[in-house]
């Protein structure tokens, strides 16, 4: 069963979103691969993947390059203590309205395996399903209520 807990807005173990990259090495060590993205606007995100513990962290320089998303793809991590990546699709389902309102996007004719996006805009939270699987839990900060600023985690 899982055994770490997934915090929507704030993070998990003792990682919380807001965290600069350097603070994030010194808790978990340098990634075993790194994505650097260039958008079109200028703005620079580094991806940092750890595989040997299942998580994925963004950093985004419209942030400071402070942590601003967290994937979750392996089944030791659970969210709201019953979502985990690995669990079947029917069961997720089931139990969906648990996490809140959903918008549902069908993803499967867009060219790639992943079939489906369930996003929880309020917690900012997105779970995306892989061929009837789970795939992975992705979280972000908590924003204002005019969504024009972060809300840090304390």
């Amino acid at each position: 069963m899982s055994d770490k807990l997934i915090l929507p807005g704030i993070g998990f173990d003792n990682l919380k979103f807001g965290m600069s990259e350097e603070e994030v090495f010194s808790v978990l060590g340098r990634p075993d691969e790194v994505e650097v993205q260039e958008m079109d606007d200028g703005e620079t995100v580094n991806i940092y993947y750890y595989d040997d513990i299942g998580v994925s962290m963004s950093f985004d320089s419209m942030a400071d390059m402070r942590l601003v998303e967290i994937s979750f793809d392996d089944p030791q991590y659970t969210l709201e203590g019953k979502f985990l990546p690995g669990m079947q699709k029917e069961l997720f389902v089931k139990h969906v309205d648990e996490i809140g309102i959903y918008e549902l996007e069908d993803l499967s004719d867009e060219g790639s395996d992943v079939n489906e996006l369930y996003s929880f805009e309020a917690k900012n939270i997105n779970v995306w399903v892989r061929k009837g699987v789970v795939d992975s839990i992705q979280i972000g900060p908590n924003w204002s209520d005019d969504d024009e600023e972060i809300v840090w985690p304390e």
